[in-house]
């Protein structure tokens, strides 16, 4: 920390600071909800809302330091709004695993989805972003070469979708439902279908062996993705710089203790194959898919970024530089 650094932390401790940090309750913030990982020099009053609540409006006018949507902090970046994002990850997915198509389908790879139809809960979500630019990037499948069928009259987060792209509003139906009766041809969205959660026989994922996709894709780019990402307002940021990197000690703490207690033994986890599925883990994704940083994730943050302008989520690139706190981008 810098001298200036050193003496507002010194003041703010004399004042007991206590910060509101709104995020999801994973497996890895759990030691800062509980208190068993605390940042230096200040507390934590944490919130755990539902997931949703961060892609839907701006958290940021709502908590000091919060969990956001990295479509919806991007977008809102690139138009100018007040807030500044911290490279701290909470959630990354497998977003491969997120599309489905019918069992009886011949479907075997996005390409083979050119001229159907893909339905979703809507069009902007941050994993339907994702998928379209990996369909585009990987599997020859762009945006406007399919009708997209969603349930949204109008996408939130001010995004518009793009002239090119064909959308169909169907509404009081869900994407397993039209999957199920055959009026749409894939399903892709942030969460699965409820009838595939069910064990519905009729929905299955497009890829034969997903697991193997995911794994072979993340390899290629050299990354696991990110879907959300911490932020704050800038005019928090402007007052407490200083919070930033015990901030980012402290969300990499909580995650090595939750490394460390999933690792030390498979007792510790209650599936029942769960000493084959942590070897795996380990042996597939290495010692720390996760990480925080900006170094560790330039190169996803970019291919994220350029995706999002080739989608029409913002109207120019943003640099790397621009999208994090100056005093975290050496991190």
């Amino acid at each position: 920390m810098s001298p200036d650094d050193l003496a507002a932390l010194k003041t703010d401790a004399t004042q007991e600071l206590t910060l509101r940090l709104a995020i999801a309750e994973y497996d890895r913030t759990r030691p800062l909800i509980t208190g068993r990982v605390k940042p230096q020099g200040f507390s934590l009053k944490t919130t755990s809302p539902h997931i949703g609540v961060f892609c839907n409006r701006p958290p940021y006018e709502e908590y000091d330091i919060t969990e956001m949507s990295f479509s919806m902090y991007v977008a809102a970046k690139a138009r100018g709004e007040p807030v500044i994002a911290l490279p701290i990850f909470p959630l990354r997915m497998a977003v491969l695993a997120y599309a489905y198509v019918r069992t009886d389908s011949a479907y075997k790879s996005p390409r083979d989805l050119v001229g159907k139809k893909i339905a979703s809960i809507g069009y902007r979500y941050t994993v339907n972003l994702w998928l379209r630019g990996i369909f585009k990037d990987h599997y020859g499948l762009s945006p406007e070469q399919v009708t997209w069928v969603t349930g949204e009259e109008r996408e939130g987060a001010g995004y518009v979708i793009p002239k090119d792209v064909k959308v169909e509003v169907v509404l009081g139906r869900t994407p397993g439902e039209l999957l199920l009766a055959g009026e749409v041809d894939a399903v892709i969205g942030p969460e699965a279908p409820q009838e595939f959660l069910d064990g519905h026989p009729g929905i299955r994922r497009i890829f034969p062996d997903t697991r193997a996709e995911c794994l072979s894709y993340s390899r290629k780019v050299g990354f696991f993705p990110v879907t959300h990402v911490v932020a704050m307002s800038t005019a928090s940021w402007r007052k407490r710089p200083w919070i930033c990197e015990p901030l980012l000690d402290a969300f990499r703490a909580a995650q090595d203790q939750c490394y460390a207690y999933y690792y030390e033994t498979a007792k510790h986890v209650m599936f029942p194959d769960q000493v084959f599925f942590l070897e795996e883990q380990r042996r597939d994704w290495g010692p720390d898919a996760w990480p925080h940083g900006v170094a560790a994730n330039r190169k996803l943050v970019e291919t994220f970024v350029r995706y999002a302008h080739e989608q029409n989520y913002i109207d120019r690139i943003l640099p790397v530089e621009e999208l994090f706190a100056e005093n975290m981008l050496h991190t």
